[in-house]
C-alpha cells in the first residue's frame, strides 16, 4: 500500500506499507548463522517447509520539506531561504531464525560450516515475562538437545527475532552562484534517533549464550557534513 503526496506548499510525502509472507522447503537463502542451508534428514523433505525470507511488516516514510524563510527583514530573508529538511524512516517486522544443535548429535553427516541438526521443542510457552531482551530474547527451557542419534522437531525457522527501526535525517541549503553552477551544504544524522536495532539471537540449544543477542543489527548514530558544487 502506498501514499503519495506530490510536492504542494513546500512538501512531498511518500508512504509504504508491506504485509507479507514467505514460506519455502529449500532453506539456502542466507547465511548458516540464521539457518543451515542443507535438510535435517533427506528422506523427510516436507519437515523443511517452513517461513523464508519471511519479514512480514514493514513501514517506509520519507519526506522532504521546504523551509520556509522567514521574511521579517532583507537580512533574515537571506539567511533563511533555501533551507530544506528531509527525513527517511524504516520500520519492519524481524527475520524468523531455526533453533538448531551446534554439531552433528544424530550423526547423519554433516557438511563442513552447517549445522543442521534441529532442537527439539516441548511445548512451553516462546515469549513469556523477562523476554524479548537482550540477555533472554525467548523462552530457552522451550527448547532441548534431542537423544542422540535422532533428529529434532522444532521445525525450521519457527522464531522470530527482533524488529528494526531507523530514522534518518538532512538539512540542506542550496546557493546559486552563477548560471547552471549551484552550491549546497548538507548536514546529515543516521539513525538519528540512536535506536538500538538487536541482532539475531544465538541460535544453538547446546551452547552457553543460547537465546542472548551479543550484537546490533545496525550501528548507532552517525552524522556527517558535506558540501557539493554542481555544474
Amino acid at each position: 500500500m502506498n501514499i503519495r503526496r506530490r510536492y504542494s506548499h513546500g512538501l512531498s510525502l511518500l508512504a509504504n506499507y508491506t504485509f507479507a509472507k514467505s514460506l519455502t522447503d529449500a532453506p539456502d537463502f542466507r547465511s548458516p548463522m540464521f539457518e543451515a542451508s542443507i535438510a535435517q534428514n533427506n528422506s523427510d523433505l516436507e519437515a523443511e517447509k517452513g517461513p523464508a525470507c519471511d519479514i512480514r511488516h514493514r513501514v517506509s516514510l520519507s519526506a522532504v520539506y521546504a523551509i520556509p524563510s522567514y521574511k521579517r527583514s532583507n537580512l533574515t530573508r537571506r539567511l533563511t531561504a533555501n533551507w530544506q529538511l528531509a527525513a527517511l524512516y524504516q520500520a519492519q517486522s524481524g527475520y524468523p531464525f531455526t533453533i538448531s544443535v551446534f554439531g552433528d548429535t544424530a550423526n547423519a553427516g554433516t557438511v563442513l560450516g552447517e549445522n543442521p541438526i534441529l532442537a527439539d521443542y516441548n511445548g512451553q510457552p516462546l515469549f513469556g515475562p523477562g523476554t524479548h531482551t537482550a540477555k533472554a530474547w525467548f523462552n530457552t527451557v522451550a527448547f532441548v538437545v534431542p537423544a542422540a542419534y535422532t533428529f529434532g522437531n522444532a521445525g525450521r525457522n519457527t522464531v522470530y527475532g527482533p524488529g528494526m527501526q531507523t530514522m534518518d535525517l538532512a538539512l540542506s541549503r542550496e546557493f546559486a552562484l552563477v548560471e547552471k553552477v549551484r552550491f549546497q551544504i548538507r548536514g546529515e544524522a543516521f539513525n538519528a534517533m540512536n535506536h538500538t536495532n538487536l541482532g539475531t539471537p544465538n541460535r544453538f540449544v547446546n551452547t552457553p549464550q543460547f537465546g542472548t543477542i551479543t550484537d546490533a543489527a545496525t550501528p548507532g548514530r552517525e552524522m556527517q557534513l558535506s558540501a557539493r558544487l554542481s555544474f
